[in-house]
């Protein structure tokens, strides 16, 4: 399994208009082929912080994933609005002895 941490901030006033953004992309990432979870958090710290947390059966269907329009469509709709570059991290949970 692949776990992938998304750590978006929003320029300042501009975090709900990423939320409402986000929401097709949510709805459609969840049917994407190999999606085991797709959810948005907000910071309790900082207002203009949110993550998202991703679970993947493996990382070929998370690059697949990468490549679906509503992915695409998300990064051009909030590009302008980020206060800095979205930090990703991705994690397997697959870890051998």
């Amino acid at each position: 399994m692949i776990m992938v941490t998304a750590k978006i901030t929003a320029k300042s006033g501009e975090r709900d208009n990423i939320i409402a953004k986000a929401q097709d992309l949510i709805t459609s990432s969840r049917s994407d082929l190999g999606c085991i979870s797709y959810n948005l958090y907000a910071s309790t710290e900082n207002k203009d912080v949110l993550v998202m947390l991703e679970q993947w059966e493996n990382f070929e269907l998370l690059h697949a994933h990468m490549q679906t329009e509503h992915f695409k469509v998300f990064g051009t709709a909030t590009e302008d609005i980020l206060a800095e570059k979205i930090d990703i991290s991705v994690y397997s949970a697959e870890i051998k002895n």
